[in-house]
């Protein structure tokens, strides 16, 4: 099969690879799309902590089963082949505490394909039993494979909001317009919050969330965003700070845009030099305010997202901008580091 190996950080190349076996209890998939996360970006470039070379890329995944073990038991009452699913990466113990919880993503002894095991950017994926019966969600047959590539983005998103308790009436603050900013906005609108302001800098990027969101666009470089906050909201600030770009300090001027009782959701992880600011506990106790993270996502999530996207409740086609062959993968990384459009997509069809 064909895939995209990862041997060493910067060097990114297509490799013919054995075809690999449905594992015993689990099943054999014809990947159909994955998406190019900043995360990929980031681990051709620069390398990542959870990374083992060399190591096929990509978490954003929807395949097609080809083949599922005959010893798979209950998974195999529920799938079948030829059905079309979308994938949550993480393949945890599902017995620790935080399994128990429905908080698989902390799971202690959690692996992650695309990082400590390989992921989708190939033609074929061997899925784990644990996979199968835990991280796969079953698809319409004539879903946009390229859209449900969207779930595992927009659970992240799902789990950022939960940490930060974003709920009908708030006033909410996405500093980022790239693809997780253009899903927590719609994430947001879903909620029934009352007013959105997302900060861009790019003119293809503020276009397309003018024209697919309900959000207000600020660009920091033309206008004052404490200028646009007090006109827009007046002096009692936002109830929700979500990061989406890693090009936030997180420190007592980013506290000062909240309102008594706000929270703030770390969600992309600061670049580095960002990340030991100075935070002024005072105002945390004074005006009650939040602050959280939120790392991945867990299968509940990711769930949930497929329901989402796969309804209509969400509509997110207009995130993916760019459509690539597994051959072409080159031109995905470019048009996403690049930051041409928004999301693109590696595809099993094209």
């Amino acid at each position: 099969m064909l895939a995209a190996v990862l041997k060493a950080p910067g060097l990114l190349e297509l490799d013919d690879l054995p075809d690999p076996a449905a594992p015993r209890g689990g099943a054999l998939l014809k990947i159909k799309a994955c998406a190019v996360c900043g995360t990929d970006i980031k681990m051709r470039e620069k390398g990542h902590r959870d990374l083992v070379y060399p190591r096929v890329l990509g978490h954003e995944m929807v395949g097609r089963i080809v083949e599922i073990d005959a010893s798979c038991g209950l998974a195999k009452g529920c799938l079948a082949e030829g059905d079309l699913v979308q994938i949550w990466p993480g393949i945890a113990c599902r017995r620790c505490g935080p399994c128990l919880r429905q908080a698989d993503n902390r799971c202690p002894d959690i692996k992650i394909m695309g990082f400590n095991c390989d992921g989708g950017f190939a033609e074929l994926l061997a899925l784990t039993g644990q996979s199968l019966s835990g991280g796969v969600n079953l698809l319409p047959g004539n879903v946009d494979p390229a859209l449900a590539a969207l779930a595992e983005p927009l659970a992240c998103c799902i789990n950022g909001q939960e940490q930060a308790c974003v709920s009908k009436g708030d006033r909410v603050l996405i500093l980022g317009g790239g693809p997780i900013g253009a899903l927590h906005a719609l994430l947001a609108e879903l909620h029934g919050v009352e007013k959105i302001i997302v900060t861009e800098r790019l003119p293809a990027r503020i276009r397309l969330l003018k024209s697919h969101t309900n959000a207000s666009v600020v660009d920091p470089t033309e206008e004052s965003l404490e200028s646009v906050l007090a006109a827009e909201m007046g002096c009692n600030g936002v109830d929700v700070i979500l990061t989406a770009t890693p090009a936030v300090q997180v420190d007592g001027d980013l506290l000062r845009l909240l309102s008594p009782g706000g929270r703030i959701c770390i969600f992309s992880g600061p670049a580095p030099g960002d990340y030991q600011e100075r935070i002024d506990l005072r105002s945390i106790h004074y005006h009650e305010l939040t602050i959280t993270g939120a790392y991945g996502c867990a299968s509940r999530h990711n769930r949930s997202a497929a329901e989402l996207l796969t309804s209509g409740m969400i509509k997110a086609h207009w995130i993916v901008t760019k459509r690539t062959s597994l051959a072409r993968i080159e031109d995905a990384f470019s048009h996403s580091s690049q930051r041409t459009g928004l999301k693109s997509v590696v595809c099993g069809n094209l």
